[in-house]
């Protein structure tokens, strides 16, 4: 009789030892997914947000992740991330999240609609809307944002190529470049005779002035290099090399900014057809500009 009443005992106290641990095996596993962060993200061509928020007794900290795609120019794209802390607080279905760039701090408000998370700048009107993702989803629009900058990398050079050979066909269209100083004391042309693909530039700088009605022009030649985005010549002024530096303004040949000897600031080159440079030199000629 003692013998079946100990394992009746043992048999209990096994079954007992099982069911803590599957209590306490439960209690780990709903604890751990209590933990788990949850994942709102935004997507936009070139660009992905996603934030991982983690709540806490009406508490939230957690992560915002940026990715987005910058495209310049001249140069190869770049897929640029950056990640920022977040902290915040949670009342029913709204949030007030707190972002830390580098130490300065901005507010955010954002609301719960239909598990999604609408966010806006504290006193902005509009926002965006983030939708609620898990790892698995996150993970899809990632690879996305990289299928999409891959792409831009295979075909980035032959884009590059396209926007030289466009812009060296639009310089050699135009007939000049022409600055009037606004207080009269000068006029500038500059003439491109040659442009080539390679980068190389050559032409000349004609300087006009008319002080007393005396109407004078020099003339420099022009040598240098552009890639369609900066502009150097050199050419030489009174027995002296000078270097002249600048930039185009749009993304084609239709003005440049360029450093001048008289000025100290740059100047300001605008594209002009034959008749508006010999109308608007006849006028500085009369002095009428």
């Amino acid at each position: 009789m003692k013998r079946v009443k100990y394992v009746v005992i043992g048999v209990l106290a096994m079954v007992l030892i099982v069911s803590l641990g599957w209590l306490i095996s439960d209690a780990k596993e709903k604890s751990a997914m209590k933990s788990q962060p949850d994942i709102f993200l935004f997507q936009n061509q070139g660009e992905l947000h996603w934030m991982e928020l983690t709540i806490q007794k009406e508490k939230l900290k957690g992560k915002l992740h940026q990715q987005f795609i910058i495209e310049e120019p001249g140069q190869d794209p770049v897929l640029e991330e950056k990640t920022y802390s977040l902290k915040g607080e949670k009342s029913g279905n709204n949030y007030e999240l707190i972002l830390n760039k580098d130490g300065d701090k901005t507010i955010y408000q954002a609301t719960l609609r239909e598990g999604n998370l609408f966010i806006q700048l504290q006193g902005d009107s509009d926002g965006k809307l983030y939708k609620a993702a898990d790892k698995e989803e996150l993970q899809v629009t990632i690879n996305e944002l990289q299928d999409e900058f891959d792409s831009l990398i295979y075909h980035a050079e032959y884009k590059e190529k396209e926007r030289i050979r466009k812009f060296f066909n639009d310089l050699k269209s135009i007939y000049g470049f022409l600055y009037t100083d606004e207080e009269q004391s000068f006029q500038l042309f500059i003439k491109i005779d040659e442009a080539l693909l390679e980068g190389e530039v050559s032409g000349s700088l004609v300087m006009m002035t008319n002080k007393n009605n005396a109407y004078e022009e020099t003339t420099y030649a022009l040598n240098g290099i552009t890639d369609g985005l900066m502009i150097e010549f050199h050419t030489t002024v009174d027995g002296k090399a000078m270097k002249l530096e600048g930039n185009f303004h749009q993304e084609d040949a239709s003005s440049f900014d360029l450093s001048f000897w008289e000025s100290e600031d740059n100047v300001l080159f605008q594209a002009v057809t034959e008749d508006e440079f010999n109308q608007r030199n006849e006028e500085y000629r009369k002095g009428e500009s």
